[in-house]
């Protein structure tokens, strides 16, 4: 069973923050602008960028990067995975068998909505994460809208041009 986090809304804009600085370092690489953050009672512990691009692997997501640079307590209940992005299935998978306590997220992800698709098995040392998503949002979403610029129309661009999409009129500044 996994601790109930409890973060002042100041505690989770410092936290985004961290993760929206992630996030530009991704962009500044011609990565997907989406960051990560894994802490534990206010510190960081793990930082990550998308890498697909880099690694040329679809799995190399801003989260599941943070969970490769390990470091990560194994008895550790009361993780916070912050996410730019909201986490699609396999990173929620992950934080599940992580024991992540909370997942913090800013910009919704409607058509992957990781965090409202997965569930977690029967097994004793899996649970779901508590989930606080639309933290700086708009912030994130600007990234996005960076990202895209000059790329319409390209492969490159398809999630992201998707994403803005849906979310249009959904985020308040």
């Amino acid at each position: 069973m996994s601790a109930k986090i409890r973060l002042t809304q100041d505690e989770q804009l410092v936290l985004m923050r961290e993760a929206l600085v992630e996030a530009e370092r991704g962009l500044a690489d011609g990565e997907a602008p989406i960051g990560c953050v894994i802490a534990r009672r206010g510190e960081i512990l793990v930082r990550g960028h998308n890498r697909v691009q880099a690694t040329r692997r679809w799995t190399s997501h801003a989260e599941m990067i943070a969970f490769e640079k390990g470091g990560l307590p194994l008895d550790a209940d009361d993780l916070v995975l912050v996410s730019s992005l909201e986490p699609c299935v396999m990173c929620t998978g992950a934080a599940m068998e992580s024991k992540i306590a909370l997942i913090l997220f800013g910009l919704r992800a409607p058509a992957d909505s990781g965090t409202g698709r997965v569930r977690p098995p029967s097994s004793p040392d899996t649970h779901a994460p508590e989930v606080i998503g639309d933290v700086l949002a708009a912030e994130s979403r600007r990234l996005f809208e960076r990202f895209v610029r000059g790329k319409e129309g390209t492969p490159e661009a398809r999630y992201a041009e998707q994403l803005l999409a849906l979310t249009a009129g959904d985020v308040t500044e």
